[in-house]
């Protein structure tokens, strides 16, 4: 099974290195990594994630690590559930209680979304508002649910961007229709291998990611475009050459 220490090996065999045989990271690429769900961020804030890194820090501000500093990263690195994202267009339609409502926003779109508690309070308070009946009841259907895709949209959590991708993987493994008699046959949560890959393409397409949306900045000469989800096309393959533990998955 891909285990905490062989994944952080693999990764560092995938990356690219300079002449010294260390990787050198951009600034941009430390905050790119938390964003994109290597970190597990429940346990571990960006702050804490940024100062990891500040013993590497060159003078220049970018980041040089060796192999031994590198494998140390592991230590933030999100080890829990990835299932397929939270679509807000299958909400059921109808009408929702306050406190029901309360219920679908802190299980399925909390989580899903990047915004802190206040904002995110503030948007559903804003949407209550609009949609709220003469019966005092919330009525939730087409039009509310394209203000929460939206709002989730703009706003993902670093989760829904790994399972994003995951839901991507899945894709281009074959699973394209979205009917329950497919997700029935779809594994609903990754693998420790598929986790691997997921994340093995965050560290490998992460820099090029940054450098596009460099070039685009510099030729537009206008607002930076949000960095793509890296594709983990070529990780998932490559990970067969993750050695399997014989004491089976930890953590």
């Amino acid at each position: 099974m891909a285990t905490p220490e062989n994944v952080m090996e693999f990764i560092w065999v995938s990356v690219d290195k300079g002449p010294d045989g260390s990787v050198h990271y951009p600034k941009e690429f430390i905050d790119f990594l938390w964003d994109y769900g290597f970190v597990d961020t429940k346990k571990h804030s960006k702050e804490i994630w940024r100062a990891a890194f500040e013993p590497f820090q060159q003078p220049d501000g970018h980041f040089k690590i060796n192999h031994d500093e590198f494998l140390t990263l592991g230590k933030y690195r999100y080890e829990g559930e990835v299932k397929i994202p939270f679509d807000p267009m299958r909400i059921n339609e109808g009408k929702y209680t306050d406190e029901g409502l309360g219920q679908l926003i802190n299980e399925s779109i909390a989580p899903s979304c990047g915004l802190d508690a206040q904002n995110l309070n503030r948007f559903f308070e804003g949407l209550k508002k609009e949609f709220r009946q003469s019966d005092d009841l919330i009525l939730i259907k087409a039009d509310a649910k394209q203000k929460i895709k939206k709002m989730l949209d703009e706003n993902p959590s670093p989760l829904r961007r790994l399972e994003l991708m995951f839901d991507g993987l899945l894709k281009k493994q074959g699973f394209k229709e979205e009917t329950k008699e497919t997700m029935q046959k779809v594994a609903a949560t990754a693998t420790p291998e598929q986790l691997a890959a997921l994340q093995t393409s965050t560290f490998t397409a992460g820099p090029t990611s940054l450098a596009e949306e460099q070039a685009v900045k510099l030729k537009q000469m206008s607002k930076a475009k949000a960095p793509q989800a890296p594709s983990p096309d070529d990780a998932g393959e490559a990970l067969k050459k993750i050695k399997r533990s014989k004491k089976g998955l930890r953590g």
